[in-house]
């Protein structure tokens, strides 16, 4: 989980923007157990994780929000990324002891 979170808090800590955008936008697994949602500051982020493979998760994407722009990396680590409401949301998955953990980060294109 750690890998996951000090990358996104330094992203936090060099991004800054202006716009507004809506996490709510950006569905969920059924099984998403939440780890951290931060909502009221610039970038939104929302973690946690499910009990599925990154295939799984991948899939669901897929599904809910169509073909994903851009997909890097592999079954252990994957990198999803949309464009919604004009707004660029990158969707990690990260696969560890038998869960893969979700890490949702919107900003401005």
């Amino acid at each position: 989980m750690i890998k996951i979170i000090t990358p996104l808090m330094l992203a936090i800590s060099l991004t800054s923007l202006t716009c507004a955008a809506n996490l709510d936008s950006v569905p969920l697994p059924a099984d998403f157990k939440y780890s951290l949602q931060i909502a009221d500051d610039y970038p939104l982020i929302q973690t946690g994780y499910v009990a599925q493979s990154i295939t799984q998760v991948s899939a669901f994407y897929q599904q809910a929000l169509g073909k994903a722009e851009l997909i890097t990396g592999d079954n252990k680590r994957r990198t999803l990324f949309y464009t919604i409401d004009k707004k660029t949301v990158r969707i990690s998955l990260y696969a560890r002891d038998y869960q893969t953990e979700i890490a949702i980060m919107i900003t401005q294109p």
